[in-house]
């Protein structure tokens, strides 16, 4: 696993390739995916075709052409190379917080309330039973000997999904309002999840042994201490926005913004 996921990758920048990138190359390579994304939505606008779905096939066909031309982009080139090889950690750190957030802030609560328990169950449930199935598809598929432990584990980490084109779509067409809330509802909550699976298959393969006690206790603290560390970050924001909600300036922005930051390094361990 290690072998395999510490590989060469396709656009793993060199030395002399380093030395020579700016890091500007990366900021006007950004510019000019907002250019393109704002072009795409301008030619989809009145057709069926979903706006991110064409948005991954246009970064899939970047990248191929710069990958396919050998490097003979320029600084578009160099571009994508320095944002194909930022940190994940960084990119997590980065943009996780605010996408969660807006998707969450978008959300009705009365339409939260009325779906909560179809989301807990294709969450909860939902996300086991797929995970099961997932891992024994692999395990009984591909041909490379993997024991039930990375099978599963590959099969926690498929099964989140992340049905944003879907949800767009619903939305572009006047879709149920409940229908939509569902289906990203528990996108927000199977994550969370997931992850939880993913973490503990993933001590299992490094070879930590687990009695049925142990996994309970490690199950208990991940998902009610998640729980714990967001009521109270909750409860703190309410109280402080309330003192500053009518102030001037952009202050509970900002306070918003760096409450996000701060709940996601809390509730990775620091």
């Amino acid at each position: 696993m290690a072998s395999v996921a510490e590989g060469p990758l396709p656009y793993k920048v060199s030395g002399e390739e380093s030395s020579s990138s700016n890091p500007v190359d990366a900021v006007i390579f950004f510019g000019i995916s907002l250019v393109l994304g704002i072009a795409c939505r301008h030619v989809l606008r009145g057709t069926r075709v979903p706006y991110t779905v064409a948005l991954l096939i246009l970064g899939i066909g970047l990248g191929s052409l710069e990958y396919g031309t050998n490097h003979q982009l320029g600084k578009i080139g160099d571009g994508i190379r320095l944002w194909a090889n930022i940190d994940p950690n960084l990119l997590l750190a980065v943009f996780l917080p605010a996408l969660l957030f807006e998707s969450s802030f978008a959300m009705e609560v009365h339409q939260i309330k009325r779906c909560m328990v179809q989301m807990l169950l294709l969450a909860g449930p939902g996300v086991l039973i797929s995970t099961f199935c997932l891992g024994f598809a692999l395990k009984l598929t591909f041909p490379y000997d993997w024991s039930w432990k990375i099978s599963l584990l590959l099969g926690g980490l498929l099964s989140a999904t992340d049905p944003v084109a879907v949800v767009a779509l619903l939305k572009e067409l006047g879709a149920s309002k409940k229908l939509s809330t569902i289906i990203e509802g528990e996108s927000l909550m199977n994550d969370g999840t997931a992850i939880v699976v993913y973490q503990l298959f993933y001590q299992m393969v490094l070879g930590w042994s687990f009695n049925w006690g142990a996994v309970i206790k490690f199950l208990t603290k991940v998902s009610l201490g998640a729980v714990g560390i967001g009521l109270a970050f909750g409860l703190v924001s309410v109280l402080w926005l309330g003192f500053i909600f009518n102030d001037t300036g952009d202050r509970d922005f900002t306070y918003t913004c760096c409450e996000l930051h701060c709940l996601l390094h809390c509730s990775r361990g620091g």
